[in-house]
């Protein structure tokens, strides 16, 4: 029953952007105590917000999406990742950024610094941070929103893709082994990345320790074409070793 009512909630909220305590009182048929205990729960899952005199609907970026909670793991690890990587920027770069937490932090750095790039992205965050610096050039594809990953994917956005060329690739996994390559697990997020790997003239693998060696749903890079593997420490010495073979320039 209360599931139910806090379902009802939502869905008034959703079709109205606003209600005040009192309208929603009289659209449920309870009482203020339950109504003002149905909207602390729903406040505590973050998926309404409470205002003077009502609620309102949470957008995507006051939601603690999938995205957000993955942009706490690993942070150091990640910020490191970053700083390195940005050392590989030039001014005048054509850059493709995937949709991951590590590119989103790796564009906060090159939004901070002074260089002069063409960036293109599949991530809403990633292009916000980037518009801040006039001296970055953004395009963020087209297609339909992942409010999860906040990242715009589907054919529509592979299309888009299709009309591009980029200098050099920052990408990032869900694992990366020296014998195969990289993996992933977000096949929506594999054609979009498939497309400007193919196209770029560098690619770089951003990737922390936790991630090499490991393996996920599918396989998108092979380990050959990856130019460069930025990571926060050394890889564990037979893949190290590996990599070295096939042609990898590790940084870390």
């Amino acid at each position: 029953m209360k599931e139910e009512r806090l379902k009802e909630i939502l869905d008034i909220v959703d079709r109205n952007g606003f209600i005040s305590m009192k309208d929603l009182q009289e659209q449920l048929g309870v009482s203020m105590i339950t109504v003002r205990r149905d909207v602390a729960e729903l406040v505590k899952r973050n998926l309404v917000k409470k205002v003077h005199g009502g609620i309102r609907k949470v957008n995507y970026f006051e939601k603690e999406t999938d995205f957000m909670k993955r942009l706490s793991i690993n942070r150091e690890a990640k910020e490191k990742i970053a700083q390195l990587a940005l050392n590989f920027v030039e001014d005048g770069d054509i850059i493709f950024l995937d949709a991951s937490t590590t590119a989103h932090i790796f564009a906060k750095h090159l939004a901070s610094s002074q260089k002069s790039v063409h960036v293109i992205t599949n991530n809403l965050l990633t292009a916000m941070e980037l518009s801040k610096n006039s001296d970055i050039s953004v395009v963020l594809l087209t297609g339909k929103v992942n409010p999860e990953n906040l990242a715009v994917e589907g054919s529509l956005t592979i299309e888009c893709g299709k009309k591009f060329s980029v200098k050099k690739a920052f990408v990032s996994c869900r694992g990366v082994t020296a014998e195969e390559g990289t993996y992933e697990i977000n096949t929506m997020e594999m054609g979009i990345k498939g497309i400007f790997v193919e196209r770029a003239e560098e690619i770089f693998v951003l990737a922390d320790f936790s991630k090499i060696g490991k393996r996920s749903l599918a396989h998108l890079i092979p380990a050959e074409k990856i130019d460069h593997l930025i990571t926060d420490r050394k890889p564990p010495e037979n893949q190290y070793e590996i990599f070295r073979e096939k042609g990898v320039e590790i940084v870390y």
